[in-house]
């Protein structure tokens, strides 16, 4: 008798569950994708602040990015890349990786926080509108030919890398990381 009503209890349990189980969703490939974006947004922001005006020009040495380069770079990769995906630049972007980089280089500490947000948000937009279709069309990535879904895991693992490299920058420099306080 015991031995039965446990199994109930077991059977009872598990049946109030399923339909919690059964509505949990995996987030989709997308989904995921976006909120990386907007995360890595808020870090890039968030160091570009903490860097003061006199560490925007510091590098490890010569011939390496500086802290004002990389952020450059993050903001004409947002504007640019996409570009290869089938969503045009937004308005005041350079055409052109090459165009985009002089453009951005030129920009203050100011101009650059304030574009790096704007910056994220053109890619956080052009990966959550794509439809599937547009995900999995060919597009090209410095030449390599992939899915528009596989373009966007390359870029923001390239992303990343340069989240990476701020945050070497910071530490380098005694600043310490907004998100680490």
């Amino acid at each position: 008798m015991r031995r039965n009503a446990l199994r109930v209890s077991i059977a009872m349990a598990a049946a109030l569950c399923l339909p919690t189980l059964a509505s949990a969703q995996a987030a989709s490939l997308q989904a995921v994708q976006v909120a990386d974006i907007e995360t890595m947004k808020d870090k890039f922001v968030g160091l570009a602040e903490a860097f003061t005006e006199a560490q925007y020009d510091w590098r490890p040495m010569e011939g390496v990015r500086s802290v004002k380069d990389v952020l450059a770079l993050i903001i004409t990769e947002c504007h640019q890349m996409p570009v290869g995906w089938g969503v045009p630049a937004p308005a005041g972007a350079a055409a052109g990786f090459g165009p985009e980089m002089q453009r951005t280089g030129a920009l203050s500490r100011a101009q650059i926080i304030r574009e790096l947000g704007t910056a994220c948000d053109h890619m956080i937009s052009a990966v959550r509108d794509m439809t599937e279709s547009q995900r999995s069309a060919d597009s090209q990535y410095f030449g390599r030919s992939m899915p528009t879904s596989a373009n966007i895991m390359t870029a923001t693992a390239d992303m990343h890398e340069h989240l990476g490299q701020l945050i070497a920058y910071a530490r380098t420099n005694e600043v310490v990381p907004p998100w680490s306080r």
